[in-house]
């Protein structure tokens, strides 16, 4: 069985004792990045860029790849994490009976789609509904249009939403000039389906991804440096956050509330239902099977909508 949730009060003492940590914080501490994590092991990364071996004190929480932490130094290699400082963004997932956070700070969602495999809306919209509540960016990545073939995403469609959706080729190099400019100077996560092509995109973003994690497997000692989630530095400036944990994701801890508030195109038809409990299926006065019908809101998506929630317990 999972660990049990944190109470209000458990959570909120938590906080408290960060709080004083984070103001009784003396010269022998020092801020950092959390850039890998292996089991109870932390990679925390100082300002000058060395890493090293950290434990963290008690009480916490669940600690991320992305985080930004207030750590001490116990030798040449290894420290202990004290203090979390505020998160502004954190992505969270369900596991069992609870929800497990996964990557934090981040401020823009790259989601690799590709022609071969065969890219499906459903997934994608999961991924916009979670960017949209969360407030993040979401970036619409088309990858390995070399291939001939017709766009297999109605990608005009989510352009009038607002979204942007840009084309590349790891291949040729198609677009990547372009691609490095948008994820200059932030935090970005890669997110994609299997096969899409992001390990390589990741190789020409970043040419030293393999020297990077060699040093940390250096600095592990020879130990397992398999990481679910590792932060990469960007040559221009900004970090690329690589996380397969969200490549396979789903929305079961959301509502079909805040679901539906994720469709961009729902929101100024949302409330306006003739029944309150409408489900948008096949109700008279339903306010978005009217918008559908009026070409305002594309059937796909609402059909997606209904895929998602489905997933809902």
């Amino acid at each position: 069985m999972g660990k049990k949730p944190l109470t209000h009060r458990q959570v909120t003492r938590q906080k408290a004792m960060q709080s004083q940590r984070l103001t009784a914080a003396s010269d022998a501490l020092q801020p950092g990045l959390l850039i890998a994590h292996y089991g109870t092991t932390l990679i925390i990364e100082n300002q000058a860029g060395e890493h090293f071996n950290c434990t963290h004190r008690q009480n916490l929480g669940a600690l991320v790849t992305g985080d930004k932490i207030i750590w001490q130094q116990i030798d040449e290699a290894t420290g202990v994490v004290v203090a979390c400082q505020p998160r502004r963004s954190v992505i969270i997932r369900p596991d069992r009976h609870q929800t497990k956070p996964m990557v934090a700070n981040v401020d823009k969602m790259i989601i690799v789609m590709a022609l071969a495999p065969i890219p499906s809306e459903t997934t994608l919209d999961r991924y916009l509904v979670l960017a949209e509540t969360l407030g993040l960016t979401p970036i619409i990545l088309m990858n390995k249009c070399d291939l001939a073939a017709a766009d297999p995403l109605p990608l005009e469609y989510y352009q009038t939403l607002g979204y942007r959706c840009e084309k590349v080729s790891v291949k040729t190099c198609f677009g990547l000039d372009n691609l490095r400019m948008t994820l200059k100077d932030t935090t970005s996560v890669l997110v994609g389906q299997s096969g899409v092509g992001k390990s390589s995109l990741l190789q020409r973003l970043i040419p030293d991804a393999q020297v990077q994690i060699q040093a940390i497997a250096k600095q592990r000692s020879g130990r397992q440096t398999t990481s679910s989630t590792r932060l990469y530095h960007l040559p221009e400036g900004g970090h690329l956050i690589d996380s397969p944990g969200i490549h396979q994701f789903n929305l079961r801890h959301f509502t079909k509330n805040t679901i539906a508030m994720g469709f961009r195109e729902f929101q100024p038809f949302l409330n306006q239902c003739k029944f309150r409990n409408c489900t948008h299926v096949n109700e008279l006065g339903c306010a978005l099977l009217a918008a559908v019908n009026a070409g305002k809101i594309a059937p796909s998506r609402l059909q997606n909508y209904h895929v998602i929630t489905s997933d809902l317990p």
